[in-house]
């Protein structure tokens, strides 16, 4: 018995629809389907691949959106900075008038097309300690790639720049090579550039 597979990431998935649709009408009839039965699951193709395309559409539209937000807020902050910084020196600007403006704090500018995340790993007896950087930004995407996988996969999303992989070894090896990389997030929107591959030995 084979197992049932489908992808879990979505440019997979939709090539698996695209390869299903077009075997299924060259194996269909030596498997026992009707012409109508084919035409029928790759009608159901064709909806899981126009569906998969519209998310990606939207995703990459929201994408493209949110990063000229970012640009837009940094260009503006860029030039509102210096002139905050300047007139907070002033006699003028008494600790009142500083929190009722909201300038109160620290001046920090983070680069949002070129910030990068620092992941280190650690063995512990739990599983695999995951531990990155948010350089100013609200969490983090952490990505795997474990034993004999061949392509990285989502982990988990975290707000907090700390975690542990607590999945056991695929097969349940004895012991498994592991990489992960982070990708940081600001309000749920992927920014920078992601982190450098790290590898451990679980």
């Amino acid at each position: 018995m084979k197992k049932d597979y489908f992808p879990d990431v979505l440019s997979l998935q939709r090539a698996w629809a695209l390869n299903y649709k077009v075997q299924i009408g060259l194996k269909g009839t030596s498997l026992g389907l009707s012409a109508e039965e084919i035409l029928v699951q790759q009608a159901l193709c064709d909806a899981i691949i126009a569906k998969i395309d519209a998310a990606i559409t939207a995703m990459n539209a929201a994408k493209a959106l949110n990063k000229e937000k970012m640009n837009s807020i940094q260009s503006s902050m860029n030039i509102l900075r210096p002139k905050i910084k300047a007139f907070k020196t002033l006699d003028a600007c008494t600790d009142e008038v500083a929190i009722e403006l909201g300038v109160v704090g620290e001046d920090i500018v983070v680069d949002y097309n070129t910030v990068k995340t620092i992941v280190t790993l650690l063995k512990i007896a739990q599983g695999i300690d995951i531990k990155f950087t948010l350089q100013h930004c609200t969490g983090g995407y952490i990505y795997s790639k474990r034993g004999s996988e061949t392509e990285f996969s989502f982990l988990k999303y975290i707000t907090h720049p700390h975690t542990v992989d607590t999945r056991s070894n695929l097969g349940n090896a004895a012991a498994e090579h592991r990489q992960y990389y982070v990708v940081l997030v600001v309000n749920d929107q992927i920014v920078g550039i992601a982190s450098d591959i790290v590898s451990i030995s679980a």
